[in-house]
């Protein structure tokens, strides 16, 4: 049985560098930071999720690096917000 695709959403400046959207087929990672690592390892534009301001969510909910991550999950990469 094969994994589930993730979804990845890329958001701001973020998705200025990355584009809006990536579908991982299969998941090297168990938490938000690994998967960060990772996807710069593979991706040297994707050093931008090195950046400590860049925050992640996962399913919708705000995570920090220490956050699980598992197959067929949406995670999403931003910036800071600002505003009102």
């Amino acid at each position: 049985m094969s994994e589930a695709p993730t979804t990845l959403l890329f958001f701001g400046r973020v998705g200025d560098r990355l584009g809006r959207e990536r579908v991982l087929t299969s998941l090297d990672a168990a938490t938000v930071g690994e998967l960060r690592r990772t996807l710069a390892a593979a991706d040297p534009a994707c050093a931008i999720l090195l950046d400590p301001t860049v925050r992640a969510s996962v399913d919708r909910q705000v995570a920090g690096d220490e956050a699980p991550v598992r197959p067929g999950q949406e995670i999403a990469f931003f910036p800071p917000f600002s505003g009102g």
